[in-house]
């Protein structure tokens, strides 16, 4: 079963893909050579500059040393343009990389830093339409996942945004490195993680945070009213 890490680490992998002037990315892109088939855990595209970078994420050192892809004559680095491996800080030297493979590593906080910058393979073993037409393929499996997902969720649409004073937000906490949803102040500079085995203090000023909606004064006077009114039905 994946790890929670590993999968943190691979939706991290498409931001810093993102800000790399990618124009299509995603997770999880089937590939194939020579009856050979497999999964690069991140993929993205430059139209301009006819690119294709792979992210190979490797959560523990176990997973990196058993990968036979990462270490073979049709490995990532071979399939496109550049590879990467990405890893938390500290899993891997730099002399343990792979011939022509890049270094990234994520802090606690998901800042991704280049450890090792990779070799540039001027002919890819698949075409860059073969690249492009994978990575599609997974971005449009996941957008649809995802937009079954949102039609499930409970949404207010920013009804109570306007002036709010309390936001429910998602972030990560560093220590355990579970993302959980919190209900803060607009303002409020901290929280302590949700999960019980943690309780660490995650600070809201460093961590990537997710607002998923606000509530304003308007908000709460109506849910204490409709609390109120509900009491008193139940004292009746």
């Amino acid at each position: 079963m994946e790890s929670y890490m590993h999968k943190h680490l691979k939706i991290q992998s498409l931001y810093w893909l993102k800000e790399k002037v990618t124009d299509l990315c995603a997770n999880e892109v089937k590939l194939f050579y020579k009856r050979k088939r497999f999964k690069a855990d991140a993929l993205g595209i430059n139209m301009k500059r006819k690119e294709a970078r792979i992210i190979e994420v490797k959560a523990t050192r176990a997973d990196f040393l058993r990968d036979e892809v990462l270490h073979s004559d049709y490995g990532y680095h071979h399939i496109a343009h550049y590879a990467y491996i990405m890893t938390p800080k500290g899993l891997l030297s730099t002399e343990e990389v792979p011939k022509g493979y890049g270094l990234l590593e994520m802090d606690d906080y998901d800042k991704i830093k280049v450890k090792k910058n990779p070799l540039r393979n001027p002919n890819p073993l698949l075409t860059l339409d073969t690249l492009i037409k994978r990575t599609s393929r997974a971005a449009t499996n996941a957008l649809l996942f995802q937009q079954l997902t949102k039609e499930t969720k409970d949404k207010t649409e920013g009804e109570f945004s306007k002036e709010a004073t309390v936001q429910l937000i998602s972030a990560t906490c560093p220590t355990c490195k579970k993302r959980k949803k919190y209900l803060v102040k607009v303002d409020q500079l901290e929280v302590s993680c949700q999960v019980k085995k943690c309780k660490q203090t995650i600070p809201l000023t460093k961590a990537r945070i997710h607002i998923i909606t606000q509530y304003n004064e308007t908000f709460l006077k109506q849910l204490t009213l409709l609390m109120d009114d509900n009491e008193g039905e139940k004292n009746e």
